[in-house]
C-alpha cells in the first residue's frame, strides 16, 4: 500500500470528556497491544482487525494502551470499516471519531463507498453511522457513497 494516506498520522483527539487520544497506524509491533484490545471485549463484538496484511489499521491510543482500532478493508473501490472499541471508552465519542477518520482514509484511498456491517443491537453504533451519512442498505449493512473532492462533509 501506498503510505501517503497515512502521512497525516499521528492525529490528536478529544473525547467528549476532554481526554486526548493519538490515532496512528498499527506499527509492526503493536500486535500485544491489539491483542489485549480485543481480550477486553465480548467475543461477539471482536471485529477481525487487520487479518489482511495491507489492510490499514488505525488505532487509538490512551498512552500506550491501544483502546481503540478501525480497519479499513479494500476489494476494489469499495471498504468494509471494522472497528473496535474498549468498553470504558464507549459512549464518549471515541467510535465517532474513529469513523470519520475511516471515512477520509477512505477518500484519501480513492474508495468510491464504505460499508460498515452493524449488529441489530448496537444502537450507539449505527447512531453514529447515520451522524456520518451511512445509510442503511436492505442487506442490513450501512453505506456511505464518498466523493474524492469532497474531503470533508
Amino acid at each position: 500500500m501506498n503510505d501517503a494516506p497515512l502521512a497525516e498520522y499521528p492525529k490528536t483527539v478529544v473525547l467528549k470528556d476532554g481526554t486526548h487520544l493519538v490515532l496512528r497506524p498499527m506499527l509492526a509491533g503493536d500486535g500485544e497491544r491489539v491483542q489485549a484490545l480485543l481480550a477486553s471485549v465480548p467475543v461477539d463484538e471482536r471485529p477481525d482487525i487487520g487479518a489482511a496484511r495491507s489492510e490499514p489499521v488505525v488505532l487509538a491510543l490512551d498512552g500506550a494502551d491501544a483502546v481503540g482500532a478501525v480497519g479499513l478493508e479494500r476489494r476494489g473501490t469499495v471498504g468494509t470499516v471494522r472497528i473496535v472499541l474498549a468498553p470504558r471508552y464507549r459512549g464518549r465519542r471515541l467510535g465517532t471519531w474513529m469513523l470519520l477518520d475511516a471515512v477520509h482514509l477512505g477518500v484519501a484511498l480513492g474508495l468510491a463507498r464504505l460499508v460498515a456491517p452493524a449488529r441489530p443491537d448496537d444502537t450507539d453504533y449505527r447512531a453514529a453511522l447515520r451522524r456520518l451519512d451511512f445509510v442503511a442498505e436492505a442487506s442490513g449493512e450501512l453505506v456511505k457513497t464518498l466523493h474524492a473532492g469532497w474531503p470533508d462533509f
